[in-house]
């Protein structure tokens, strides 16, 4: 049994994980081995019924990196769109600013039901 797992291992090393087009969550996150190295060393060390239990726990932990890395990158993406979206500042006559106060100060908006903080 122990045998075949690290067939398969190793098989998914060399012919899947190159081509799936992304990393290992766990090893990204914490800078270490891949989750296929580290349950290939337990299978190893322990075989696959003996260490069934930090295999799974080894699962788990990948997945809570997964996550992590997913709610980094939301945050990320949402500091973008803030960054991109100050260059707003309502200057539209029709949201009651006045377009001469904005005249010179490189400021544009075409979105009226947004608050307007153009005023000198």
């Amino acid at each position: 049994m122990n045998f075949l797992a690290v067939i398969f291992i190793r098989f998914y090393q060399r012919f899947i994980s190159p081509y799936k087009g992304f990393r290992c969550a766990h090893a990204c996150l914490h800078k270490g081995t891949s989750c296929s190295t580290a349950v290939l060393d337990i299978v190893k060390k322990d075989g696959v019924w003996h260490g069934y239990q930090k295999i799974r726990t080894r699962m788990h932990a990948c997945k809570s990196a997964y996550v992590a890395l997913q709610l980094n990158a939301q945050k990320k993406d949402k500091n973008k769109r803030k960054k991109k979206d100050n260059g707003y500042d309502c200057c539209d006559p029709s949201a009651a600013c006045d377009v001469a106060s904005c005249a010179g100060r490189g400021k544009n908006c075409d979105l009226p039901d947004l608050p307007c903080d153009c005023w000198p």
